[in-house]
């Protein structure tokens, strides 16, 4: 039995994502059509041309940071990651009729 423990790999995935050997979870064919997600929107930032993985963490953390100063609540959002790009719409809840 291998004796692998966190601590002891030399592979940091945000810094080289080359050993990353994960199966891909969705077809190439449902992009097409899009991914839905629902999440909670904190902010956004443009990062022009990533070098690496470092780079988006770090801007990740910057918006994480900038939002928790501020205090501000979640909005609810719609997540769609397709073929042409990645959109951001607010969730409305379904109004009930009686």
């Amino acid at each position: 039995m291998p004796a692998f423990s966190k601590s002891s790999s030399n592979c940091d995935f945000i810094l080289d994502d080359t050993l990353d050997t994960k199966v891909p979870v969705y077809s190439d064919e449902i992009f097409l059509r899009g991914i839905y997600f629902c999440a909670k929107f904190i902010g956004s930032t443009d990062v022009p041309r990533p070098q690496n993985r470092l780079e988006i963490v770090t801007a990740m953390r910057r918006i994480r940071y900038e939002y928790k100063a501020k205090g501000a609540s979640k909005k609810k959002v719609v997540i769609r990651v397709a073929a042409e790009g990645v959109s951001v719409y607010q969730r409305t809840s379904p109004s009930v009729s009686e």
